[in-house]
């Protein structure tokens, strides 16, 4: 009986220590949550005695049927087979995971909405009558309207610096004229003048993921540089012509919610499918235009609703794409408003489409080190397109000496942008990356809002 109980203990040895193995390793590959347990084919652990699990030598899923590396100098060591396979995570599962993607941020392209004023001008100046005709765009790089500018499907905890630089994102031509006569007693030919100015914009912007990383809610407010354009008058060059700027360098500030609809982790490519909506609150103060001794004010006075859907996808091999789907409404129109006759009228804001689509490579990643972890190649397509022309609005905005016609919007009135983005993502710690990319229209006026646009974005993650 004694060498019978003894047998029995034996193999009940023999078989415990793979199904407590099994059942200690369950635990830890939930705790991971990369992989789950099946029972189909064969994979491998490491036995350091009777009582213990090391988790270090549990094979990912990536390794599965790879050797185990033999330990030594430990006579209770054993490796055998346990039956368990890892396996990746079914696809469309409805949780978020941010830190198995990596996936840069797309860099984006846009300045923002931008109308024309064309204005006749009459002024006395010094016993003769001054006549300035001319067009501008009206400063709109207040509002960032589109979700994708350094943004991605996938939530993340960050704080982010950026900066624009647009090169001739506005022009002004005008007409001078007078009918005076030069000393010659001789009539004063028109002057001509043709000026382009530039927009610098720096935003700061934060990030927060809600809901163990399934949504996040992220805030944007840009800073612009004061874009202020004066002409001299003709006949006396000490006075204005005409003159329009920004008065106020903060801009809109906008919110954005972001929520994960599906995640993907497999052998072959992983992805993340989000939506949401962004939102702009008319935070800046517009625009002013004096012409001769009268002024005027336009201002964006709407709430803007943005719903979007994204998507980004990262293959094996280091190649991945991400998109963005966005549609802009606004709830108000932008007001006008004169100094001497009050407001005189509204203009309508279109709606607004914007596709972004950007592809890029991973060129180098080094997961082992502590700085410049890696190094990415990126290029984008933009397109903004309006769905309705704008409204054109005429009023006179008349001085104490000048009376102006005006006319916002009338000519140009549909702009459909198209823009090439191109740049690096560097990886600068776990902490830490940078984007770098240049902007490149592919279109001629009026669809063409800048020359050229540098970006920098700086991203502080958690």
């Amino acid at each position: 009986m004694r060498e019978h109980w003894g047998l029995i203990c034996k193999k009940i040895r023999r078989f415990a220590a793979p199904t407590a193995a099994c059942l200690l390793l369950s635990p830890i590959a939930s705790a991971q949550d990369e992989t789950v347990p099946t029972a189909e084919a064969e994979g491998r652990i490491r036995i350091v005695d009777q009582n213990r699990v090391e988790q270090s030598q549990v094979q990912p899923a990536a390794l599965v049927g790879a050797p185990v590396s033999q330990a030594s100098g430990n006579s209770l060591e054993e490796i055998f087979s346990t039956g368990l396979q890892p396996q990746a995570r079914s696809p469309f599962v409805n949780r978020a995971k941010p830190q198995s993607l990596d996936i840069p941020n797309m860099i984006g392209d846009f300045l923002g909405y931008t109308g024309s004023v064309n204005f006749t001008t009459t002024t006395p100046v010094l016993g003769s009558t001054e006549t300035i005709n001319g067009i501008f765009d009206l400063p709109g790089s207040g509002r960032i309207p589109k979700v994708a500018e350094n943004n991605s499907a996938i939530p993340r905890d960050r704080f982010y610096f950026a900066y624009n630089h647009f090169h001739n994102a506005y022009s002004a031509n005008s007409t001078v004229s007078t009918d005076a006569l030069d000393v010659d007693m001789m009539p004063i030919d028109p002057i001509l003048r043709s000026n382009t100015l530039h927009q610098n914009r720096f935003t700061l912007g934060i990030e927060k993921t809600l809901f163990y990383g399934d949504m996040s809610v992220e805030f944007r407010l840009p800073l612009v540089t004061q874009v202020d354009h004066a002409a001299p008058g003709l006949t006396d060059p000490t006075t204005t012509a005409f003159e329009y700027g920004t008065d106020d360098p903060t801009g809109n500030l906008s919110m954005i919610l972001k929520k994960v609809l599906f995640d993907w982790y497999g052998d072959r490519s992983s992805g993340v499918i989000s939506s949401g909506a962004g939102f702009t609150f008319p935070t800046a103060e517009g625009a002013s235009v004096q012409l001769g001794d009268a002024t005027f004010h336009i201002d964006d006075t709407g709430l803007h609703f943005a719903p979007f859907f994204t998507v980004a996808i990262e293959c094996q091999d280091g190649w991945f794409i991400q998109g963005f789907l966005e549609f802009d409404y606004s709830t108000d129109q932008m007001s006008v408003v004169d100094r001497t006759a009050g407001g005189v009228g509204k203009v309508d804001i279109p709606d607004v489409v914007n596709l972004d689509v950007g592809v890029g490579k991973w060129l180098a990643r080094y997961p082992d080190r502590y700085w410049w972890k890696g190094l990415a190649a990126i290029l984008e397509y933009h397109h903004t397109g309006q769905r309705q022309d704008l409204d054109p609005i005429a009023f006179n905005s008349n001085g104490a000496l000048s009376t102006s016609t005006v006319m916002i919007n009338g000519i140009d009135s549909r702009r459909d942008i198209s823009n090439l983005t191109t740049g690096v993502h560097v990886v600068i710690n776990d902490h830490m990356n940078a984007r770098v990319g240049g902007v490149l229209p592919l279109r001629n006026a009026p669809d063409r809002q800048f020359d050229a646009e540098v970006v920098f974005q700086l991203d502080i993650v958690r």
